[in-house]
């Protein structure tokens, strides 16, 4: 199916942005708005993964648009950095549905810092009835050394890893002394090693609790075999009963695994399965609003 792709420019708080709504000559009942994640990208994103995305998922009759956030590509103003996008994501949904008449149902994606935002922020905007979610970023000290030594505890038991080990190909100074980090906090928490301050706003990863618990649409879940970021993710929520409660509040969970993509989905393989996900979960059926789970 054929597409237009119309550049716009839209307002945010005071900050002219830039987009990109890639608008097909029959629109399905969703739009697929795409978040940039990674730091300093643009809507190009991750290896032009959203332009890839977005025409692809065009061709499906799917309208989608991705835009600059305030700071980013083309866009005027200041990045705050994926803590602070609420506002951009918030007109970025206006201007999409400003170019696409009759366009009632939005779903967010983003991979990585992108899903943290989007999870932060979805809750807040009735239009959002989908959030497509790659990988989300919750890393701190204590999830990485976790996933560190679940995957130093396997290693030891593999031949392979003590033949290189034995020729000097491998070099377990940093994953000793990760072993050893993880062992010293385990020992704090155990003898009851006195608690930081708390802080006087909420922590990322709590933000990102908070707003699924409040998020009642429809979630996708699609996670990286070979990402330590995804790993990272699963080790949290298995480890915290309010993550485990939280992803029972939307009304609807889907989860696929790719186990030989990478964080990114850089692969040619990983990209296309990823768009056949992205696609299908879009055009499948799916309860309207308000509906039950």
């Amino acid at each position: 199916m054929k597409s237009t792709e119309l550049p716009i420019v839209f307002e945010c708080e005071g900050s002219e942005l830039v987009g990109i709504v890639h608008r097909p000559e029959q629109v399905a009942a969703r739009g697929l708005l795409l978040v940039v994640a990674g730091g300093p990208q643009y809507r190009a994103g991750v290896n032009r993964l959203q332009v890839e995305l977005a025409r692809d998922l065009a061709a499906m009759g799917i309208p989608m648009m991705r835009f600059d956030h305030r700071g980013l590509g083309d866009s005027e103003g200041r990045f705050g950095g994926f803590e602070d996008v609420g506002a951009d994501i918030g007109a970025a949904i206006a201007a999409f549905r400003a170019q696409v008449p009759g366009l009632n149902e939005v779903v967010l994606w983003g991979g990585c810092d992108a899903a943290s935002a989007i999870m932060i922020n979805a809750w807040q905007y009735p239009e959002v009835t989908g959030i497509a979610l790659g990988n989300p970023w919750v890393h701190t000290d204590e999830t990485a050394d976790k996933v560190a030594v679940d995957h130093f505890s396997r290693r030891i038991l593999d031949r392979d890893f003590w033949s290189k080990v034995l020729r000097g190909q491998y070099d377990p100074r940093p994953a000793l002394g990760t072993l050893a980090r993880s062992a010293r906090s385990r020992c704090a928490a155990l003898i009851g090693a006195r608690p930081r301050a708390a802080a006087t706003t909420p922590h990322f990863i709590d933000r990102m609790c908070q707003g699924l618990t409040r998020y009642r649409g429809d979630l996708l879940l699609v996670m990286s075999g070979r990402s330590q970021v995804s790993r990272e993710f699963d080790e949290l929520v298995a480890s915290a009963p309010p993550w485990q409660r939280a992803l029972t509040s939307p009304r609807r969970v889907d989860r696929h695994d790719l186990p030989d993509a990478d964080q990114t989905f850089s692969a040619s393989e990983s990209r296309g399965l990823l768009r056949e996900i992205l696609g299908g979960w879009l055009l499948g059926a799916k309860p309207g609003p308000g509906e039950p789970r």
